[in-house]
């Protein structure tokens, strides 16, 4: 499905009147004004925004003009408390479903939306039918849906969230209400996906804005060992003023390389799903009041981190994807002042995405005999017989024959993602053409990055 692109429509004065009174800017952005006419005016609306370019603004507002509840779809319990935090802090009627609370909690959220007292209620894709459910019996309407952060539906709904791939049921069983999907990074076949996952028709409308953020300076830094990119990272937070995040892939490294910059004097933190919510939260917090200058973290610290004066955002190995690089390189530059995003590279830092594409997907002998002969799953890592779970699942081999060619192509898929990242860091053209070019941005000038610096161009 190909959606259409959206003209200019004029924002209702009322829509400006509630963004100035309940959220204190005194206008949209351009393409937030787009996304709210759209939103108000009925359509479906599928929003390709910018890291940093205000997409919570896109459905809240309307749901303010509109009335009646919007229920928000969102990947991360954090991202959830934080919105409804500012929400409620503002005087709106906001509350999130979520694990934090205990059944009464619950059941008086529940309450709260049936009676109108909420105008935006968060939940992840794993509560969302249940919360269906429970709005039907009190025949309470849904006037909108908002799916946050809708790339998820893709990258995640595929393997370890599988309900991302029941928003179009759960959007039925709430009555079709009209939707609106935001993310800040979408190739064209994703943007596709997400609309066909989520149900839109011919009338839904598509807005992407321009992937280009030309205060940031892309580069990649070739590393010939572990103490050599160590010794790089260490002179890079050292001449680097400001705040900066520094990804590293697994749980392991980010509490060695935090424990290694405390020691050498840097105000620093680690921030990885390993640690408990309470951990998780101070750093974040001490991060965002500039009590620590460097979070180092796993992918786990992203979406909802919004923080204007990032100077610097560093990766201590090549990312498996496009995607999910724009949107942490993206973590820098938010207050428009240059930043730098960084790749230490080594060739060898293929194997571990590799691996995880192995993880993934097993190899379908494998599956088959998981799936006939129970009593060999001990004999397996709990990784690959959480895969055989997962899978069987989807493809459901107790009724017969498997059809592999879903898997197969999404492990392709996954496997010109990876490509493409090591066809970025070793490129000797434009840094910041490729990466556009991945996104369907073509003929980008460049405003920096180390090839063209290199080059002269």
């Amino acid at each position: 499905m190909t959606l259409p692109s959206f003209g200019m429509l004029t924002t209702p004065p009322i829509a400006r009147h509630v963004l100035r009174r309940a959220f204190g800017y005194p206008d949209f952005r351009p393409m937030q004004a787009r996304v709210v006419s759209a939103v108000l005016s009925g359509h479906d609306v599928l929003a390709v925004l910018p890291t940093g370019g205000g997409k919570s603004i896109c459905f809240q507002v309307p749901a303010l003009v509109g009335g009646g509840l919007t229920v928000v779809v969102s990947p991360l319990v954090a991202l959830m408390q934080d919105q409804v935090t500012a929400l409620r802090n503002r005087g709106i009627g906001a509350a999130a479903l979520n694990s934090t609370l205990d059944a009464s909690e619950q059941a008086a959220t529940i309450a709260d939306a049936a009676r109108g007292a909420l105008r935006l209620l968060y939940v992840s894709p794993e509560r969302l039918p249940r919360l269906c459910d429970e709005l039907k019996a009190r025949n309470a309407r849904v006037e909108r849906l908002a799916v946050d952060e809708a790339h998820c539906i893709v990258e995640w709904g595929h393997d370890f969230r599988p309900m991302y791939r029941g928003l179009r049921a759960a959007r039925a069983a709430l009555g079709a209400p009209p939707c609106v999907a935001l993310t800040g990074s979408a190739t064209p076949a994703v943007r596709e996906e997400i609309g066909n996952a989520l149900g839109f028709g011919r009338g839904a409308v598509e807005i992407v804005a321009s992937f280009d953020r030309p205060n940031l300076h892309f580069s990649v830094v070739p590393v010939v060992s572990r103490d050599d990119r160590l010794a790089r990272l260490a002179v890079l937070i050292r001449t680097t003023p400001g705040a900066a995040i520094v990804y590293a892939p697994t749980r392991g490294l980010v509490e060695g390389l935090a424990r290694v910059l405390v020691e050498a004097g840097v105000a620093a933190a680690p921030y990885h799903a390993g640690m408990t919510t309470t951990e998780r939260s101070d750093t974040l917090v001490r991060f965002l009041d500039d009590q620590i200058r460097v979070v180092v973290a796993t992918c786990a610290f992203g979406m909802g981190i919004d923080k204007p004066g990032v100077k610097l955002v560093a990766h201590w190995t090549m990312p498996a994807t496009p995607e999910s690089y724009y949107q942490e390189a993206g973590r820098a530059g938010r207050d428009g002042s240059a930043a730098r995003c960084i790749i230490f590279h080594h060739p060898s830092d293929v194997v571990l995405p590799r691996r995880q594409l192995d993880v993934t997907y097993p190899p379908e002998r494998t599956l088959e005999l998981l799936w006939k002969t129970p009593e060999l799953r001990p004999r397996h890592p709990p990784s690959v017989v959480a895969a055989a779970d997962r899978l069987a699942a989807e493809l459901r081999p107790d009724r017969g024959a498997v059809d592999w060619t879903r898997v197969r192509r999404r492990r392709r898929e996954a496997e010109k993602r990876l490509a493409a990242m090591s066809s970025y860091a070793l490129t000797r053209s434009c840094r910041r053409r490729v990466l556009m070019e991945w996104f369907g941005e073509k003929n980008v000038r460049c405003a920096g990055c180390d090839r063209c610096r290199a080059t002269g161009r």
